[in-house]
């Protein structure tokens, strides 16, 4: 182990060096006073639900051993999901029931071969999504909002041909993938399922990076839209939370809510809608440059509790259109109070003060231990060796280059 490394000079020079572009930009100013007095304007307060309705709310996280094994040039890839559902209770806390399938799991074998590796993305593809890559294709509404970006119409063939398939080697690529993908199909399980929700919680936002670009695209693109269709349509809050953003300025915005509120700690309890484009008459000179909020969403800054950072919340537009926006702003405003309320109460449990509980329970389940990954690496080679492969071909490249 190195102890001298916090002691170099040139470490220490690159740090002060990075420590002033840092502050340089931090100190230039972010907005204006008009922006600054129109971000005032747009924070509403909502109350810390202590007796909620009846309601229930499901969490969905995912994990995974990305790889888990590897033999030549193909490894083999581990994707685990788990949805969890609680309800509200007489008590003070949340009811947990059981989802209405098991949890999500997939084994996907990623060749480099050419033709066998789009067949095996394929493969993993359906499995993860629990449909075929058509079906998730023509269901989804990806399609619709790729062509008023690009105003060119592309045929289900083509977007097929076209899909996104890293190669086998490429492990951080695929390890977002397949999370991601188990995570959504672990979503359009539960919202297909028989299991009653008001809302559906995903751990990430509802970004589509590759969505204004023709013919090529990501396979989860298309299910987390198919996943705000088939919501939409049961008339299910598919939301999706993020602990990360990614807006400068924070303190500012945070200074107006506690000066809305009147108090002189960290407030608690406030949100502000940015600005939806085409809707909303306002801008946020803020988020210059940032895909926020993204197409076919509506995205919120919220606050549940004072020892949680701001949250990042996104909604499908065509949902909030239909179940959220009202006739006049009041009505919009309690409509949007009555969302964050009900998530404030999800909020509760001790182990996750301000941050919804059925995610952090989803997160809990999907992760694997390091027994659950050595078992799994086992299982793996075990099967294969009794299929007439040879075990030593098999590598595990964490443990024999000492990483852990």
């Amino acid at each position: 182990m190195r102890y001298d490394l916090h002691v170099r000079r040139d470490v220490q020079e690159q740090i002060q060096s990075l420590a002033t572009r840092m502050s340089q930009w931090e100190t230039q100013p972010a907005i204006s006073d008009d922006e600054r007095a129109a971000i005032c304007s747009k924070i509403q307060l909502f109350s810390h639900n202590t007796k909620p309705e009846n309601y229930s709310v499901a969490g969905v996280d995912g994990s995974g051993d990305f790889p888990s094994v590897s033999y030549s040039d193909s490894f083999v890839y581990v994707t685990v999901a788990h949805a969890t559902v609680y309800e509200t209770a007489a008590g003070p806390t949340l009811k947990e029931r059981s989802p209405a399938f098991p949890p999500v799991i997939d084994f996907a074998w990623i060749p480099e071969d050419e033709t066998q590796r789009r067949e095996a993305w394929d493969r993993a593809f359906a499995s993860l999504a629990g449909r075929s890559v058509e079906d998730v294709l023509r269901s989804s509404d990806y399609l619709k909002l790729n062509t008023a970006l690009t105003g060119k119409q592309t045929s289900i063939d083509s977007v097929v041909e076209e899909l996104l398939r890293p190669h086998a080697a490429d492990t951080g690529n695929i390890a977002i993938q397949l999370r991601t993908l188990g995570e959504l199909g672990a979503a359009l399980r539960l919202l297909e399922s028989s299991t009653k929700t008001n809302y559906v919680l995903i751990d990430t936002t509802l970004s589509l990076p590759m969505v204004a670009k023709r013919n090529v695209s990501l396979f989860y693109e298309h299910l987390k839209r198919l996943c705000c269709v088939v919501a939409r349509d049961k008339g299910v809050g598919f939301l999706a939370i993020s602990k990360s953003h990614g807006l400068p300025s924070m303190e500012l915005i945070e200074s107006l809510a506690k000066e809305k509120s009147g108090t002189e700690s960290t407030t608690e309890h406030w949100y502000i809608r940015l600005p939806v484009p085409n809707i909303d008459s306002w801008t946020l000179n803020l988020l210059h440059d940032r895909p926020v909020p993204p197409v076919g969403a509506v995205s919120y800054l919220v606050r549940f509790h004072k020892n949680v950072p701001v949250l990042r919340v996104d909604m499908d537009v065509e949902f909030w259109l239909h179940e959220i926006r009202g006739e006049t702003d009041d009505e919009t405003h309690r409509n949007e109070r009555k969302v964050f309320e009900d998530l404030d109460f999800a909020c509760h449990d001790q182990r996750a003060f301000g941050y919804p509980y059925p995610l952090k329970a989803g997160h809990d389940r999907a992760s694997l231990t390091n027994s659950e990954r050595v078992a799994l690496k086992k299982q793996i080679i075990d099967a294969a060796v009794a299929a007439g492969m040879r075990r030593s071909v098999f590598r595990d490249a964490s443990i024999a280059t000492g990483h852990k």
